[in-house]
């Protein structure tokens, strides 16, 4: 029995699935994703913890790593051919996979019509639609090293895929499926692998597979990001920093060094409103498991500096521990990729620190705490803002992912706390700091946020409703992307557009205050002192924006018209960022309001006839507001009237709001819904 795991890339849309990435989208020798030369391959390490399980139990297969070959059609179909698969098992981060997905599926179920098509990972948040759109067999829901053996196991002694033992399916942990009449049946989580037991697959099997397929060996190394450029290892990619003579002696031991990537770790403690939870719990990985693995890497790929991909490094204090140790002892500098600040201490980071820890992402997500509370992410703005402090103190690079906005509850107010908690934290860390732009809270399928954004109106509760959703989410790979963001808000389009301009510019003003209150305060700095700060982190920053904004919107092909057009408002851009620093508030927020507007006309004019397609969103009208059942919005007078901020959480408002409609959610979204909550 020939078994093929696959890798399937992200990927946008526009009406209907798109062709894969070509590999010859090459520049550099840098392979690209959707286009941009500064995405990095990646090791599928959720894909490969499955080979590893199935090896284990006798299984033979091979890797097939699509998300970074990008193979087209033509070399796709060239492939599959050759391995002539009886069983593939499909990997989906997310729902901005699912274009590719679909397309995969297509392609394989027309080469081969009695072959078995098993899909998992995040994606089957939306099984339903996967199964009921797609000619797939079965969906793996959560944790798949277990459930996917014991499929393997099913399949060799039945492998007729149109004579299913539904009895069978139905005692195995973690499966979606449709029955003989076309029902959607789901197991519940799949059994999990104790921490104990849980080991971090090799390399070698991914190699390999890349090898076969046509991945060259520059491919293979060029996971493996160049220590030589300074952002790779202290600045997280930040545009710029400033680095201590520390950060420079490190540098040049590690100077002719790989960038590695690792996990110490699986799954979250948190449940965050807006996160999918694909894998119940967290566990840890064996340290013997870990040290093979660091060994491997320095050995085989010259890693000097590893990158944690943990999504809660440290939440396990003895594995904490237990890795920075083996870092120590290996000489490997390391950086953690993702922590929170509520589960991390002081006395955690300098114990990290003496064990080669370089820098530390934080999830902070909204500088409000109104929206915090709202998320569940049960930390506290002071807890951040501690944690950072600390970790400036003992010189550890310090930075987070994009602060987010649009989340239901989000008014102008609490925009403009994020805004200026954002820049608060700027100041505090000089420009080592990197989120300068935000994103918009997305509604991912498996969460309580989509579950809120059903309810309310804004997402179909069919399923051809709901795969156009899934759609259109890919789309927000693009810059156009912002077009394909719910307003789960009770504003109208038009003053949540704005607020991308207060947290840019409000942002940058509260920056400017920062620098004067802090330093006449309390170090009673010159003021020509001030007045260089001001100009080296604001204005002149105004310049690299309009050099960049110029370099991205003007191009030869464009009418002259075009370009004045152009000219104008990146120019007019670059003046009121300029002036930010001398304007008063009274002054700066209106002209920012004019200028959002007419931007905001703008998009809406130019995509009028693309954005019909989807019914809401950031700059399509509503079809009609008696759609959206605002008395289930989290409004601002809803807020005011919480006494608890346990209230705010949007798990318990979902749940509250469902018992209070007779809602249109199918059977299969409701089970879905259900294993969510119960996480």
């Amino acid at each position: 029995m020939k078994i093929l795991l696959c890798s399937v890339p992200d990927g946008s849309i526009k009406n209907k699935p798109q062709p894969l990435i070509p590999r010859h989208n090459i520049k550099n020798g840098m392979y690209s994703w959707s286009g941009k030369d500064n995405e990095q391959p990646t090791f599928p390490i959720g894909l490969m913890r499955i080979y590893a399980a199935m090896e284990k139990d006798g299984y033979n297969g091979d890797i097939y790593d699509i998300n970074n070959l990008r193979h087209d059609d033509d070399e796709l179909i060239k492939n599959l051919k050759k391995i002539k698969p009886d069983v593939v098992g499909l990997g989906g981060p997310l729902s901005h996979c699912y274009p590719n997905m679909k397309r995969i599926i297509k392609i394989l179920r027309n080469l081969f019509p009695d072959i078995w098509i098993i899909v998992g990972g995040h994606i089957t948040g939306s099984a339903h639609v996967v199964l009921k759109k797609n000619d797939v067999d079965v969906c793996v829901v959560g944790d798949g090293e277990i459930c996917f053996v014991q499929l393997l196991d099913y399949i060799k002694s039945n492998y007729d895929r149109k004579k299913i033992n539904y009895e069978v399916f139905n005692k195995i942990k973690g499966l979606a499926f449709l029955d003989n009449k076309n029902n959607f049946k789901l197991t519940g989580y799949g059994d999990q692998i104790v921490g104990s037991k849980m080991e971090y697959p090799s390399y070698d099997p991914w190699e390999k597979g890349l090898q076969e397929f046509g991945g060259s060996e520059k491919l293979i190394h060029e996971v493996f990001q160049d220590a030589s450029d300074m952002r790779n290892i202290f600045g997280l990619n930040l545009e710029s920093q400033h680095y201590t003579k520390e950060n420079l002696e490190i540098h040049k031991k590690v100077m002719n060094k790989k960038v590695g990537r690792i996990q110490t770790s699986k799954g979250c403690v948190a449940k965050c409103t807006f996160c999918q939870r694909a894998m119940k719990g967290y566990r840890v990985f064996g340290p013997s498991h870990m040290e093979a693995r660091i060994i491997e890497l320095k050995e085989k790929y010259n890693v000097g500096v590893l990158l944690v991909d943990d999504e809660n490094f440290g939440s396990d204090r003895r594995q904490g521990y237990e890795c920075a140790k083996l870092m120590k002892k290996h000489g490997i500098y390391w950086s953690s990729q993702g922590a929170r600040a509520a589960s991390i201490s002081k006395e955690d980071l300098k114990f990290y620190k003496e064990h080669n820890l370089i820098g530390i992402r934080y999830g902070i997500e909204s500088g409000s705490q109104t929206i915090l509370d709202i998320m569940e992410k049960k930390t506290t703005l002071k807890q951040v803002y501690d944690q950072i402090e600390c970790c400036k103190r003992l010189g550890i690079a310090t930075t987070s992912e994009a602060f987010m906005l649009g989340m239901p509850g989000e008014s102008r107010k609490t925009a403009l706390e994020t805004a200026e908690y954002n820049a608060r934290l700027r100041y505090l860390l000089g420009n080592n700091w990197n989120p300068h732009y935000p994103a918009w809270a997305t509604s991912i399928p498996g969460t309580p946020l989509y579950e809120y954004s059903q309810q309310a109106g804004f997402i179909g509760s069919s399923i051809d409703e709901e795969e156009d959703y899934l759609f259109r989410t890919a789309d927000t790979m693009e810059d156009r992307g912002i077009l394909n963001y719910l307003n789960k808000t009770e504003f109208n389009i038009k003053e949540v557009h704005y607020w991308i301009y207060l947290y840019r510019y409000a942002g940058k003003k509260e920056f400017v205050n920062e620098i004067i209150k802090k330093n006449w305060r309390y170090s009673n700095e010159p003021v020509r002192r001030i007045i260089s700060q001001i100009f080296h982190q604001c204005i002149k920053e105004s310049f690299v924006v309009f050099k960049h904004d110029y370099k991205r919107r003007i191009n030869n092909n464009m009418k002259l018209s075009q370009k004045l057009k152009t000219m104008i408002h990146i120019t007019a851009k670059f003046f009121v960022a300029f002036s930010v620093p001398f304007l008063p508030k009274f002054i700066l927020f209106p002209l920012l309001k004019v200028m959002s507007d007419v931007n905001f006309y703008n998009l809406k004019k130019r995509f009028k006839s693309k954005g019909n397609i989807q019914r809401y969103n950031l700059f399509v009208d509503r079809i009609s507001e008696k759609n959206i059942k605002n008395d289930f919005l989290l409004t601002k007078e809803k807020i005011r009237k919480t006494e608890r901020k346990i209230d705010l959480s949007l798990r318990k408002i979902t749940i509250a709001n469902s018992e209070k409609i007779d809602t249109t959610l199918t059977d299969e979204a409701k089970s879905l819904q259900m294993l969510v909550r119960q996480q």
